[in-house]
């Protein structure tokens, strides 16, 4: 495999150490929180067809699966472009749209529609990727692209122009359910 896709890799697996760090709420008296967690099932490295994988123009070899995260319950994928040498990852997230736009490591750039779903468009951390987040149940389907002057893509915008162009091409193939 490439060694840039594993660099783009890297970052991305700690991205998504970063992003479902986190505990258990407890109340005040010491009891544990029991809000039901939402189950994810759908993993983006199985979840999609080559006929879909060819519609966005990414390789269709086997990606590049992230460790599975709890916590909240997190799938990522790492996927090759056929077009260049740069990658995306896409991971279903136990998260809402609203705990992306309450969490201070997104800078939120828009609120859109992708596929009839309510999406958002967000600078990661300020400057290392942009990440266009699908509401689907339970969660989201996160598409990542990161950006700098050693990229593919060195701006936010040029790598949120291309993640939303991904998210939008798959859109047809996205699961009813997360």
């Amino acid at each position: 495999m490439n060694t840039r896709v594993r660099r783009f890799a890297l970052p991305s697996v700690i991205t998504v150490g970063v992003l479902v760090a986190g505990g258990c709420a407890e109340p005040v008296d010491g009891q544990a929180d029991e809000t039901p967690v939402p189950e994810i099932t759908f993993h983006p490295c199985d979840g999609f067809s080559s006929e879909a994988l060819a519609a966005v123009r990414l390789d269709a070899r086997p990606p590049d699966r992230m460790p599975d995260r709890n916590n909240p319950q997190n799938f990522g994928c790492g996927f090759q472009s056929q077009d260049s040498y740069s990658g995306i990852v896409i991971s279903a997230i136990g998260e809402t749209p609203d705990s992306v736009k309450s969490d201070d490591r997104f800078n939120v750039l828009s609120e859109t529609e992708i596929g009839g779903r309510a999406a958002l468009v967000s600078d990661f951390r300020g400057g290392s990727a942009c990440t266009v987040s699908v509401a689907i149940e339970p969660g989201i389907l996160e598409f990542m692209i990161g950006y700098s002057e050693l990229e593919d893509f060195t701006t936010v915008d040029a790598a949120c122009d291309q993640a939303t162009k991904v998210a939008t091409t798959l859109a047809p193939y996205f699961p009813d359910h997360l």
